[in-house]
Formats: structure tokens, sequence, C-alpha cells
């Protein structure tokens, strides 16, 4: 059976996609969109936010690597701070409970309460995305 998602849904999920992540760099909010999505499974959000990336001139190592758990990748490829919201995108979407307020906490000390907000609104809207994605696939 097909599923039809709303279009008042969809538009409305798009706009807070929109504005998801707004004080955080580009390139950031798209290895946290990949990471999210390579976790949840969505191979198409993966596919979207692999090539926005290489558009964007990501090196195809940081790329392939963003498949990965942030803590396999080899050092120097991502700063320690992109690292740390790449660790709370990763315990935010696919982690047991508990571990949230740690993260936070390690994240605090490389970005300031908006930026962590706005992590946070990137996983929430792409783990959305990748939801009604593979709902309707």
């Amino acid at each position: 059976m097909e599923a039809r998602v709303g279009a008042g849904f969809l538009k409305a999920l798009e706009s807070i996609d929109a504005d998801a992540g707004d004080p955080l760099e580009p390139r950031l909010r798209d290895m946290i969109r990949l990471r999210v999505s390579h976790l949840n499974g969505c191979r198409s959000s993966a596919r979207l936010h692999s090539e926005s990336l290489a558009k964007a001139g990501a090196r195809p190592d940081l790329i392939s690597a963003l498949a990965r758990p942030v803590r396999q990748m080899r050092d120097g490829l991502v700063s320690d701070g992109d690292a740390a919201a790449l660790r709370l995108a990763e315990v935010l979407t696919d982690a047991p409970r508990g571990l949230e307020g740690e993260m936070r906490d390690q994240v605090g000390a490389w970005f300031n309460a908006a930026q962590l907000g706005a992590i946070i609104e990137v996983v929430a809207a792409t783990n959305a995305w990748n939801r009604v994605l593979r709902g309707i696939e």
C-alpha cells in the first residue's frame, strides 16, 4: 500500500528544516544531516547530503567517514568541536537514553547555547525527514 503524507505536514517540515541550525556553519549542518541519515538508514537523504557536502568542497574521505561512528574517524578529519557535535547527533538519534546530558556538556565546551540548540534542531528535523522518507519509499 502506498503511503501519502499530507501536503500541509510536508510544508511545515520544510519550513522547520529551512530554519533549523541557522547559528551553525552550513558545512557542519550538512555533516550532521548526513551522519543522522546514515544512522537512520535513509539512503535517499544520505545521497542528498553527500552530494551537498561534495558540492560545498568537502573531501571524499570526510563524506565516506560520516557513514561510520564518529569515534572511528581518524584523527584530524574533523575538528574536536565538530566531532563533539556529530557525537551528540549520534546520541540523540540512536543511543541508549541517559547520555544526552553528558554529551550536551561536552558539546558546550565548543559551542554556545544558541549553537547547541541549533545542533539539536538539525538532528530533530533530519530525524523527521528520514522517517517520512523511509515511510513512503
